[in-house]
């Protein structure tokens, strides 16, 4: 038979989120352009939203490509990124340095994060606290956020919140790389919609390539518990960067906890 021939990978990960191969593969999906021009846009509104003040220090918690830690670090602010990708994190440092932007990198797993620092504000973006499925050590994630905050400082969490999901009825998407990959996504409640089944398709050079993976999913009352249980003293929630309501109208479900 004539025609294109491809090859095939599927894999089926219980710990997904540690390999550096699905990050690199799913880079182009993740980081579209549509969503690395909204960085500004982010930055700005979690300033307005929790009343930062230039200097004040940052973490930016799974940083990834670290596209927020570059604008915050411009904006004035004492920032730190932590990450277990050290892909990502070989691109972030390599921009921070093209720039002149003082940033300290950390390839760490956020269940062992240690970093002789504490911090104004903290934030983690983007849909990446979830992955943890063990509930013991997703609380120990989160109590060690709580230790490296200072008195009075905040953390953020941007999710796709559980009633969201309800709301939209999760559907197939595609999306074209700029990379001239294709990539297909599909996703269902599993689990008595406590977890998220992710099917994640690339195609790039006749090469077709399948990730199936899980993460946890969260109620806006779900988050604030775990929040307050990990030792933070007050939990607000929003439906956007902007402050909205999380409501029927909610965009996202934005999760604000202070230590006391």
């Amino acid at each position: 038979m004539g025609g294109c021939q491809f090859s095939y990978t599927v894999s089926h990960m219980a710990q997904w989120f540690e390999e550096d191969d699905f990050w690199v593969s799913f880079r182009e999906m993740m980081y579209d352009p549509q969503r690395l021009a909204s960085t500004g846009e982010d930055v700005r509104q979690m300033i307005d939203l929790c009343r930062l003040r230039p200097g004040m220090k940052v973490l930016d918690h799974c940083c990834g490509l670290g596209r927020h830690a570059l604008e915050f670090a411009r904006l004035g602010y004492a920032v730190c990124g932590v990450d277990r990708c050290g892909a990502y994190l070989s691109q972030a440092r390599a921009k921070s340095q093209k720039r002149s932007l003082d940033i300290a990198w950390y390839q760490q797993d956020i269940r062992e994060l240690n970093i002789d620092e504490q911090f104004h504000f903290a934030y983690n973006f983007f849909t990446s606290f979830g992955y943890i499925e063990d509930p013991e050590e997703e609380m120990k994630s989160l109590r060690l956020v709580y230790k490296h905050m200072l008195p009075g400082g905040q953390f953020l969490i941007d999710l796709q919140g559980k009633e969201l999901l309800a709301r939209d009825q999760p559907q197939n998407e595609w999306f074209d790389g700029q990379d001239g990959s294709v990539m297909l996504v599909q996703v269902k409640p599993i689990d008595n919609w406590c977890r998220i089944e992710n099917r994640w398709a690339y195609i790039k050079d006749n090469h077709y390539t399948e990730r199936v993976f899980t993460h946890n999913i969260y109620s806006a009352k779900e988050i604030a518990d775990l929040l307050l249980a990990a030792g933070f003293g007050s939990v607000e929630c929003y439906g956007s960067l902007a402050g909205i309501p999380y409501d029927i109208d909610a965009q996202r479900l934005i999760v604000i906890a202070k230590k006391e």
